[in-house]
Order: structure tokens, then C-alpha cells, then sequence
């Protein structure tokens, strides 16, 4: 099943919230910290030591499919491109060149690999890069995000159906208290 692009703009909404540091934007990282109750996570983009850790953090990365930080960012600049009519392609081009071999794409690969190691043990990378690599852990992987869609798509409308009954009750409420 190939990805439709509402469930990649979803992942992108969720790996982009960490990493909106260009704008200066960290909204997104603040209300995730709240929910989850943690500020534990240094956003470092220094390198990472050349170990045996980092080469793991790379394997269990490339385990992931082809859903990941490297699409997506390619996904969301030919997304803006389609939209930008100031910018010639060629601003794109290199954007995208960047982003995928230049100090871009260096910063992103230590910020996240960072992450990881701030998250992750050795041995726990081991055992996800053995899951990942196991049909459960495809399939988990493949279905959890399009169950992820669908349940955002699904709780947005119970907000909004929520939003409007609020509504309808709150205006017949101040109709009664301006009698």
C-alpha cells in the first residue's frame, strides 16, 4: 500500500514539530513536552562520535521504510515549490540538495541521531532494529501510521461536532439569559 499524502503531511506534522528550529519555532516541542510530562530532550545538532551506537542508530533508521525524515522533507519542498510562485525550481534544486547532502542534511542526521542516543540505549536500538526488521515490525510500522491518520482525521471531526453542539447549547443558553 503506497502512502497517501494526508497520512505524510501527518508524519511530517509530527517529525516537523521538533524540527522547526529555522524559524525558531518551538510551540510544537513545548506542547509535546507538556503531554508527555518531559523536557529530558536536548536538541543538539553537534556531531556524533563515529561508535558502534551511532552506526546502529543509522541501521535502525534505514529499518523504518520509506517513511522517513529524508522523504519527507523531500515531500514538503517540492510540496512548497508547487505553491511558491516567487522562487524559481532551481531554488528548490538546491534547497533539496541541501537538505539531502550538504550541512543541512549533516545538522538534521546529528540532531536526530542525538535523539536517539539521549532516548535509546545501545542494546534498546538493537532490539528495535531486530523488531523493525521482523514482519510484526513492518507491519506495525506501516499500519500504525495509517492508523495514526485515520484516528487524527477521525477525533478532529468528533472535536468539531463537539465545537458546533457547544456552541448550539451556549447561544440557546445566552437567548434564555437575555430574557
Amino acid at each position: 500500500m503506497r502512502p497517501n499524502k494526508n497520512l505524510i503531511l501527518l508524519f511530517g506534522l509530527f517529525i516537523f514539530t521538533g524540527i522547526s528550529s529555522a524559524q525558531n519555532d518551538t510551540s510544537g516541542v513545548t506542547i509535546f513536552q507538556s503531554l508527555f510530562g518531559t523536557n529530558r530532550f536536548i536538541i543538539d545538532s553537534s556531531a556524533v562520535p563515529e561508535d558502534p551506537l551511532t552506526q546502529k542508530i543509522r541501521v535502525l533508521r534505514s529499518e523504518r521504510g520509506p517513511i522517513n525524515f529524508e522523504n519527507v522533507i523531500k515531500f514538503t519542498i517540492r510540496d512548497q515549490q508547487s505553491k511558491d510562485t516567487t522562487r524559481p525550481k532551481e531554488y528548490y534544486d538546491k534547497f533539496l540538495e541541501e537538505c539531502q547532502t550538504g550541512n543541512a542534511h549533516r545538522n538534521i542526521e546529528n540532531v536526530l541521531i542525538n535523539l536517539y542516543r539521549q532516548c535509546f540505549t545501545e542494546e534498546e536500538v538493537d532490539q528495535l532494529v531486530e523488531f523493525y526488521k521482523s514482519t510484526a515490525g513492518k507491519k506495525m510500522f506501516k499500519d500504525f501510521l495509517l492508523l495514526t491518520a485515520i484516528a487524527a482525521n477521525t477525533v478532529q471531526d468528533i472535536l468539531k461536532l463537539t465545537a458546533e453542539k457547544l456552541d448550539k447549547e451556549m447561544n440557546i443558553e445566552k437567548k434564555k439569559n437575555n430574557k
